[in-house]
Formats: C-alpha cells, sequence, structure tokens
C-alpha cells in the first residue's frame, strides 16, 4: 500500500509541476517578457531536474517505510528491488519531462512568432 502510494505520487508530482511550470512560461512568453529560446532552456532543466528530486525523496520515504522495519535477511533485497523499481520509474520520467519538454519548446516558439505576427498586423 506504502509503495502503490510513492509510486502513484512519483508519477503524478512531476507532470504537476510540469503543467504548472508551462502555465507559468506560456504567460511569460505571451506578455513578452521571455523569449521562447530562454523559456525553452529554462523549462527543459526544470524538468530534467523534477524528477529527480521528486523520485529521490519517493526512496527514502518507501525505504523507511518498508525497509527500515526489516532486520532479516530480506532486507538488503528489498533495498536492491526498490532502488532497481525507482530507477525504472526515474527513467520513464524524464522520458515523459523530454517529451513535455519539447512539446513546450515548441508551444513556445507559437506563441512568440503569433505575438510578432500580431505585432507586425
Amino acid at each position: 500500500m506504502v509503495l502503490d502510494f510513492c509510486i502513484s505520487f512519483g508519477l503524478a508530482a512531476p507532470v504537476v509541476l510540469s503543467v504548472v511550470l508551462y502555465q507559468v512560461g506560456h504567460r511569460a512568453v505571451a506578455q513578452g517578457r521571455v523569449g521562447p529560446v530562454t523559456a525553452s532552456l529554462v523549462y527543459g532543466l526544470c524538468a530534467a531536474a523534477l524528477p529527480l528530486a521528486v523520485w529521490w525523496g519517493v526512496h527514502a520515504l518507501a525505504e523507511f517505510y518498508l525497509v527500515s522495519d526489516s532486520t532479516s535477511f530480506w532486507k538488503p533485497v528489498l533495498q536492491i528491488g526498490l532502488a532497481f523499481i525507482m530507477y525504472a520509474y526515474l527513467c520513464i520520467s524524464w522520458a515523459l519531462s523530454f517529451v513535455a519538454a519539447c512539446l513546450a519548446a515548441w508551444r513556445f516558439t507559437v506563441c512568440a512568432n503569433r505575438l510578432k505576427q500580431e505585432a507586425l498586423a
């Protein structure tokens, strides 16, 4: 039950934070305060760092609840299995963050081009 919650939280948290970060970046580009390249770079760096921070915390939480009670032979096995699972989900989160960063960069560019066309018209 704890592991299910941790995995669900670990997958949902980067998505929610990425959406919020995208909204902030899109608003800044739409208002002309930030260029699309700058917004794309900042969003990409944050999207790459978010899963690492989230999964590090999820791993610590899951290890505290699952492994700290065990004093048997299975403790190292649980730690290795948990680390492997968290690494796999971290790679999945990074792949999804890469796709989100590419889509956000495209949207930032479209928004900046639309602003240029409106300014010329």
